[in-house]
């Protein structure tokens, strides 16, 4: 014979997604994951959808979760509980077991994703703890939801939902504020150890990570005991309200019992806070193999601009990054022609043009030979409108000047990501005007590279579950037509 809360869970299960719309609902959501993930690439793919895949959706669990618990006092199936012969205990049980399923379900549909993405890249300690991160968030939301849930009893959704969210947010807000309270090393003061209510600063702390400050906690126990505390005492406190507390659709508390229940909301909102490690004192370990960029970019003109062989300055000319509308192809080589805006008019002789190109973290560099020492450069007449050209000896702007085009070939290997991949690249260059001294030429800055083919690869992965969705909804709708 099947054990009770089995069979309950079965029939939960199947009576979550029994609407007419459930599957849709479920490929839609999936989707947008997916398509988030796709567009994502395009730039830094880990801390972009990872952090929203992995760290803030897990939270919305939260209102989830407490809508789940809350909904059978709405439409009343909640009587059938109390009266009928059913165990509340297991009844309570097999809800949460579905709650569990439908996170696991979540986690298992980031899968597709982060296999394309671990294939080119592999798994950089950023993403090691990300996948740590999800499923100890989709506990805690879970935990938490359900009090939420069980605390609100009403024929109507909007309490426990709208309660769901507020905590949410809160939950939310509190990460970033904790990652700039840190970074300028407030994070022991009052509002540091205010944020450490939300359980997602919790995880962080203790998984000993950071999404974007300096500092992580030297010590971690407190940390951990304060998030055992939240969870469990969740929990507990939402079983024993729900089977020693609550009738059918009202309260039967005791006032000794309103304050015990009083003073365990309290306890478990202050504990995380008076007791978690606030001691950030150890410096944060890198999140990938990302090289460091800081000082790497030139505070003055960006005179230089990569481009494909024989085109034109790119429209976003000429920032830190040389070829910000032109992203290279990782472990490719990428033939382009490198332009220097020299600062001279067209109508001066420009001779003995000598360029020194250094790359490094990964970014490989040919040249054809004589490319870079030229004694007589192959220039390009180019018009500057209005004041975008360089800056002259005597101050002006240049408006007719030279281009010197120097072909190179670039292969950016060892790719940190899958997109928004920027390898530093320094650029100095002299040449001589008339019978002038040389003038000098820096450039410090980077370029982008990206994994190529990634964006059709992670739709592809992103659609596999929504297929199947949409494809057990049309099922369900020819069947119940």
């Amino acid at each position: 014979m099947a054990h009770p809360i089995a069979t309950l869970y079965v029939e939960e299960l199947k009576a979550t997604m029994r609407g007419r719309f459930a599957w849709l609902g479920v490929a839609v959501i999936l989707l947008a994951l997916g398509g988030l993930s796709a567009v994502a690439a395009q730039g830094a793919w880990l801390f972009g959808y990872g952090l929203m895949a992995y760290g803030l959706v897990p939270l919305a669990f939260i209102p989830i979760a407490a809508g789940t618990i809350a909904g059978p006092r709405v439409n009343r199936f909640v009587e059938s509980v109390f009266t009928a012969p059913v165990d509340r205990a297991d009844w309570l049980a097999a809800k949460f077991l579905v709650l569990l399923t439908l996170a696991a379900v979540y986690y298992a549909a980031l899968l597709p994703m982060m296999l394309v993405y671990v294939s080119h890249v592999g798994i950089p300690f950023q993403l090691h703890k990300y996948l740590l991160w999800a499923p100890g968030l989709l506990l805690a939301s879970i935990a938490i939801g359900t009090l939420i849930g069980v605390l609100f009893i009403g024929r109507s959704l909007a309490a426990p939902a709208g309660a769901g969210m507020g905590v949410l947010l809160a939950y939310v807000a509190m990460l970033p504020v904790q990652q700039v309270m840190v970074s300028q090393g407030n994070g022991a003061t009052r509002t540091g150890h205010l944020v450490t209510a939300s359980p997602a600063v919790l995880l962080e702390n203790a998984l000993g990570f950071a999404l974007g400050a300096n500092r992580i906690p030297a010590t971690t126990a407190h940390t951990w005991i304060s998030l055992a505390v939240l969870v469990v005492g969740a929990l507990v406190l939402a079983v024993w309200i729900f089977l020693r507390v609550q009738g059918v659709e009202t309260w039967e508390a005791t006032r000794r019992q309103r304050w015990t229940i009083a003073l365990a909301l309290l306890g478990l909102a202050i504990f995380p806070v008076a007791f978690a490690d606030t001691n950030y004192d150890d410096p944060a370990p890198v999140a990938n193999n990302a090289p460091n960029m800081r000082g790497m970019f030139g505070r003055g003109e960006m005179l230089a601009n990569l481009v494909e062989p024989g085109g034109r300055l790119q429209r976003r000319c000429c920032g830190s990054i040389f070829n910000w509308d032109d992203p290279l192809k990782t472990d490719r080589q990428n033939r382009r022609d490198l332009l220097l805006m020299l600062a001279v008019e067209s109508t001066e002789t420009v001779t003995n043009l000598h360029v020194r190109i250094v790359v490094d973290d990964g970014l490989e560099l040919t040249t054809e030979p004589g490319a870079l020492d030229q004694a007589a450069p192959k220039l390009e007449k180019h018009h500057h409108p209005g004041d975008s050209g360089p800056t002259a000896a005597d101050g002006h702007h240049v408006v007719d000047g030279w281009l010197a085009r120097i072909p190179i070939t670039l292969n950016p290997t060892k790719p940190w990501d899958v997109g928004g991949d920027r390898y530093p690249m320094s650029i100095a260059a002299t040449y001589q005007v008339g019978a002038s001294n040389a003038r000098p030429l820096l450039n410090r800055g980077a370029v982008e590279a990206q994994v190529p083919g990634i964006l059709p690869q992670l739709m592809l992965a992103g659609s596999i579950l929504p297929l199947i969705c949409l494809g057990a909804g049309f099922a369900r709708w020819r069947r119940t037509r």
